[in-house]
C-alpha cells in the first residue's frame, strides 16, 4: 500500500514537471519583425507578468539570452501559454509601457480589441469619451470597443480598424466585400472575423 502511495506522489511529481516544461518552453518574445512574420518567437528563460487580464498583460521583467533583446518595451510581441501578445505602444494613441494586448486575430492581417474592461487611462487614450474618432468605437458583447490591425508585409505599426478601412482590405476579396456590405448588424466581433477570413486567402 505504501509503496503504490509512493509511486503515485512520483509520478504526480514527474507529470507536474514536465506539464511545467512544456509550458515554458511555449513562452518566448519577438525582438523582431521577421521573428513576428514567421511565428518564430525567441526562448524565454522566464516572463514575470505585473498584471493580467483577459485581453491585456502588464510585464515586469523578462529573463532571457535573446539576441537584440535590450528592454521589455522595446520587443514587438510575447508569446505567453500559446498566446501571442503585441506591443501597444507601437500605436501613437498610447503612452503605455511594458503593455501586450492579445492578438484575436493572427495572419497577414494581425489584431486586437480595446474594450472598457482596460484600464480608464487606456480607454481615454482610445477616444472612447469623445464618441468615436472616425467612428471606430464599435458595440460589442463588451460593450464599447476599439479595433487595432497591422499588414505585417507593410511594417509593425498598427493603425485603427474603421468601417472604411475595413472595407478596403476587403476589396482583395469581391465577395468578402459584397458579403460584408450586405450585413445590417455591424459589431467587433463582425470586424473581427472578416478580417479572419480574409487572412484565410493568404494562407
Amino acid at each position: 500500500m505504501n509503496n503504490k502511495i509512493i509511486y503515485l506522489i512520483l509520478l504526480f511529481i514527474s507529470t507536474f514537471k514536465s506539464n511545467g516544461q512544456e509550458t515554458l518552453l511555449n513562452n518566448g518574445i519577438f525582438t523582431n519583425l521577421n521573428q513576428f512574420k514567421t511565428e518564430k518567437p525567441c526562448k524565454t528563460k522566464s516572463i514575470n507578468l505585473k498584471n493580467k487580464t483577459k485581453l491585456l498583460i502588464t510585464i515586469d521583467n523578462i529573463e532571457t539570452n535573446c539576441q537584440g533583446f535590450k528592454k521589455v518595451n522595446k520587443i514587438i510581441a510575447i508569446q505567453y501559454n500559446q498566446e501571442v501578445y503585441y506591443n501597444m505602444r507601437f500605436n501613437v494613441e498610447f503612452l503605455t509601457k511594458n503593455r501586450f494586448s492579445k492578438l484575436l486575430v493572427r495572419g497577414k492581417y494581425c489584431a486586437f480589441l480595446v474594450d472598457e474592461s482596460y484600464p480608464i487611462n487606456i480607454q481615454g487614450q482610445a477616444g472612447f469619451n469623445n464618441s468615436g474618432v472616425l467612428g471606430a468605437l464599435i458595440l460589442g458583447t463588451n460593450g464599447k470597443n476599439k479595433i487595432y490591425y497591422l499588414d505585417i508585409d507593410k511594417g509593425y505599426k498598427t493603425k485603427v480598424l474603421t468601417k472604411k478601412r475595413l472595407k478596403k482590405l476587403l476589396t482583395e476579396d469581391e465577395i468578402l466585400l459584397d458579403s460584408f456590405n450586405n450585413e445590417e448588424n455591424i459589431s467587433a466581433e463582425l470586424f473581427l472575423a472578416y478580417l479572419e477570413r480574409l487572412n484565410k486567402k493568404f494562407e
